[in-house]
């Protein structure tokens, strides 16, 4: 009579989860329940096997209590379960680092093992129940196709933002490993994560855990005070539902999770270590890893066996996770084996002034290298054999790193090509000016360096489609990019000592569009006083403040009309004999972005100024040719000086010098391209004022 009892109890408790009349408005924690009872709702199939389950093992329950589930003797084998951390990200702190991962899978083996250093914090009412799970979990070293694999899969995608079902991309054969997917927001409000109990699943693909990466470990953007999460939401993959019974509403009633030895509670959500609410003299069980409380430090023996025959069923195919077989294919059980070199460098952006030094650290996977050899080209020294060498690079240039890690299973390598940048210490420009209209070589070039840090996506690339001036400009077709896809563009040095004056200004010119009204497309400004180590926000452009072409939802390509001029202060900077510049783009979805006639202006030592204004030339084509002309429109009849200048500022030739009449002007430069080759300026002089556009000789 009371196996029936319990048992209508149970499927009283399942029924009530379903018809959702005790969900709380209040904000959540643990999502399982919701996502469940709505699987099962839309899925009237998966019903009937559920309760059959859940039937079956509370009757286990209740023999298994009986004999006080075999207290003290250990239930052998030890599970070993293959784990895939699928990391969903956009390049941000939600990219979580593998060292966080692994911190959480020490974290979930020392809580399954009972080796949890807090145990011993366990009141004593508990003490004798606390226990060895005998559950371990390892990151896996295959992947479905046998291929190598540290367990972690980064995936870059927008999907980690309001995250469901829908984000669970690129899942692993559920048969054989357990999906996590770690993201940055969750759909549903207050949301730390959810897992569906087994054969509750809407899908094999969508079985699993989803959990934000700020809860994954206790290292980096986790903390210790978050770090059960992942604890709890493998207790409801492995069916053990929240101690108060299925529901997410702590604190409400008292229920029941059927398992028999957690006493009957209404959920805590503070720790509360002497509550005995529901029963008089009967203290609750507030430390339990399926608890709200943040202090939870255990699992009770019922729970354990409650998941250890989880694992024996084949419901959600749990019970082929820990086999023989299984554990070989994912690669878990055989000794370490080295099967993929790897290396990170001590700069994130891998990026130094010339003459500094960069620390490179082996993250090889699987195995345990015993030897290392490196090669640095441009590096000092070139060579290495140390576990973490330190190299000094003192020419500027782009350089490879290989490695090759040897240990008893063999040797691996890898070369990452042009992963080191080293920056000069002295400006590429140090005249007392500056222009770029993006006329000649299309970029990436020696001057411009394109950083596409979402892959996939499109980036900066010269375009002959628009121009605030010419027939040129750079841009990005942001109308096929997906949001918060990040582009940059990094320009050249420029020595700011030589501009005298208080305050030197950099202008640049903008085209774009909206998609909708909406859109929060950004393009930002930053300056770098350390080659590109590190950068400086100086200004920031979004959305409707970006906006010169209104709302299109077709493709935008700017008119002669549709182009705004901005300015950024420089004045802090005059001291800085290197500095570096960069154009940042992060998409919303909108539309297209296009960038020209990027000046800097100042006063030079000699009186000579530099300036934007509405007086624009062209020079083209460029780099020139015999045909290349320096074209301009003047408003009013104007005294006229054009020469062409070195990087020193020294006149090369005089083009023309007199009185012009308003209207359009061109005038040959060809024979200039027998100069030798480099950077030169065609300067202008209007009524006393300079300007000045970059010409390329090739």
């Amino acid at each position: 009579m009371l196996q029936m009892k319990k048992i209508s109890l149970y499927l009283g408790l399942a029924l009530l989860a379903l018809s959702g009349s005790a969900l709380s408005q209040e904000t959540n924690y643990c999502h399982t329940d919701e996502m469940v009872r709505r699987s099962l709702s839309n899925n009237p199939g998966l019903l009937n096997d559920y309760l059959a389950e859940q039937a079956r093992l509370a009757a286990e329950d209740i023999e298994a209590a009986k004999t006080g589930y075999n207290t003290g003797r250990a239930q052998l084998p030890v599970y070993i379960i293959p784990v895939v951390f699928h990391v969903l990200h956009q390049n941000g702190v939600e990219n979580i680092s593998d060292a966080q991962i692994l911190d959480q899978i020490r974290i979930l083996n020392e809580d399954y093992r009972k080796q949890n250093a807090d145990i011993s914090a366990v009141v004593s009412s508990f003490t004798a129940i606390a226990a060895d799970s005998e559950i371990e979990f390892r990151l896996a070293k295959k992947d479905p196709t046998g291929n190598c694999t540290n367990g972690i899969d980064r995936i870059f995608t927008p999907l980690t933002n309001a995250a469901d079902d829908d984000s669970k991309l690129n899942p692993w054969p559920r048969s054989k490993y357990l999906n996590i997917w770690s993201v940055k927001t969750i759909g549903s409000a207050g949301v730390a994560g959810y897992a569906y109990l087994p054969g509750t699943a809407p899908s094999a693909n969508e079985d699993g855990i989803i959990i934000l990466s700020s809860y994954i470990g206790s290292i980096g953007s986790g903390s210790v005070n978050t770090s059960r999460a992942l604890t709890h939401e493998i207790g409801h993959f492995l069916n053990l539902p929240h101690t108060w019974g299925n529901t997410n509403n702590p604190g409400v009633a008292c229920g029941n999770d059927n398992v028999s030895d957690t006493p009957v509670t209404k959920g805590h959500t503070s720790c509360q270590l002497t509550d005995a609410t529901c029963t008089a003299g009967v203290v609750e069980n507030v430390q339990n890893f399926m608890e709200y409380s943040y202090c939870s430090k255990m699992y009770t023996t019922g729970q354990k066996t409650r998941m250890r025959n989880a694992l024996t069923s084949s419901i959600g195919q749990r019970s082929s996770l820990w086999t023989t077989t299984n554990l070989a294919a994912t690669g878990v059980s055989s000794p370490a084996v080295l099967c993929t070199a790897d290396f990170q460098s001590s700069n994130a952006t891998n990026t130094v002034c010339a003459g500094s030094s960069l620390t490179f650290t082996d993250i090889s996977w699987n195995g345990n290298p015993t030897s290392w050899s490196w090669t640095f080209p441009g590096g000092t020294p070139s060579t290495s054999t140390d576990s973490v060498p330190v190299i000094q690079y003192n020419t500027p240039g782009v350089y490879n790193v290989s490695l090759t890690v040897s240990d008893a299973s063999g040797s691996v390598s890898t070369t990452k090509v042009g992963y080191v940048t080293v920056n000069s210490n002295v400006a590429t420009y140090s005249n007392p000016f500056y222009t770029e209209s993006f006329e000649g070589s299309a970029i990436p070039n020696s001057e411009y360096i394109v950083r596409n840090q979402s892959p996939g996506g499109n980036t900066w690339v010269q375009t002959s489609t628009a121009a605030a001036t010419g027939t040129k400009s750079v841009m990005i077709s942001n109308l096929s990019s997906a949001a918060t896809y990040v582009d940059e563009l990094i320009g050249p040095s420029v020595n700011m000592t030589a501009i005298s004056g208080s305050n030197p200004t950099l202008t640049f010119k903008t085209a774009y569009a909206q998609r909708t009204s909406t859109d929060a497309d950004k393009l930002q400004f930053y300056v770098s006083t350390n080659c590109g180590n590190t950068w400086i926000l100086r200004k920031s452009l979004t959305g409707a403040t970006l906006t010169s072409g209104g709302v299109v939802t077709g493709t935008f390509t700017p008119n002669s009309t549709q182009w705004l001029t901005h300015t950024v202060n420089l004045a802090g900077y005059v001291s800085q004999p290197n500095l570096y510049f960069m154009f940042r783009f992060t998409s919303d979805g909108g539309n297209n972005i296009y960038l020209d006639d990027i000046n800097i202006s100042g006063t030079s030592a000699t009186g000579v100024e530099d300036i934007a204004s509405s007086t624009e030339f062209n020079i083209y084509p460029n780099p020139i040719d015999e045909s290349t002309v320096v074209a301009f429109t003047l408003a009013n009849k104007e005294k006229m000086d054009v020469s062409v200048v070195d990087m020193l500022g020294r006149e090369v030739s005089k083009v023309f010098s007199g009185e012009l009449n308003e209207g359009e002007h061109q005038f040959a430069v060809g024979e200039q391209s027998k100069l030798i080759s480099g950077m030169y300026f065609v300067r202008v002089v209007v009524d006393g004022k300079s300007f000045t556009k970059k010409m390329m000789v090739k």
